[in-house]
């Protein structure tokens, strides 16, 4: 609990030095949570994801002054990430990533097989998961992707925390008939 509450300080500290113009205070931000922005830029936009999260930490820059530094900061760079990536899709069609692509058959790997069966698992998944509505999809991502808290996801999607769970809730229950009706093995007590 002391080494949790230790690094919300420190980050609270950053936070605080970031927001004055700090540089080496929003360098050191930038390095703990470009993997993060990153991640939720590649599922938005798998071509554009780095300029998308390099724009990200340049927004939050820019407009250092509206963070509120006794806040964490993930959940506001996570925001800015999908206004941008949002932003870029109304703009453009969506572009697959080279992890979309079908692995080949041919492949002479010696558990090609099995990474295979897995690779179309995943993109079953991949599928089921984009055919979700906007709300249920997001909400899915920002939970059991990059690991974020109801209030976190509410607070980053801008609804209440009861809109969350009830997207959580659809989503899982889509995923798992989607899953299912393609003959996919779900197994019991794990969540798509």
């Amino acid at each position: 609990m002391s080494e949790t509450l230790g690094i919300a300080v420190d980050e609270q500290r950053l936070a605080e030095r970031a927001t004055r113009g700090d540089a080496q205070a929003f360098a050191e931000l930038v390095s703990r949570y470009q993997n993060a922005v990153y991640r939720l830029c590649l599922r938005y936009g798998a071509n554009e994801a780095q300029d998308l999260a390099q724009e990200t930490f340049m927004r939050a820059f820019v407009h250092r002054e509206r963070f509120d530094a006794t806040r964490p900061i993930l959940p506001w760079l996570l925001t800015i990430a999908r206004r941008l990536c949002i932003d870029r899709i109304r703009k453009h069609k969506p572009v697959l990533s080279d992890d979309d692509r079908p692995l080949d058959p041919a492949d002479e790997r010696p558990d090609a097989e099995s990474a295979l069966a897995t690779r179309e698992q995943l993109g079953q998944l991949k599928q089921a998961h984009s055919k979700l509505a906007d709300g249920p999809r997001e909400a899915i991502a920002l939970y059991h992707w990059e690991g974020l808290s109801y209030d976190e996801i509410a607070t980053i999607m801008r609804v209440p925390i009861g809109t969350v769970m009830t997207w959580l809730h659809r989503g899982r229950a889509q995923l798992r008939k989607a899953l299912e009706e393609a003959q996919v093995p779900v197994a019991k007590g794990t969540t798509p």
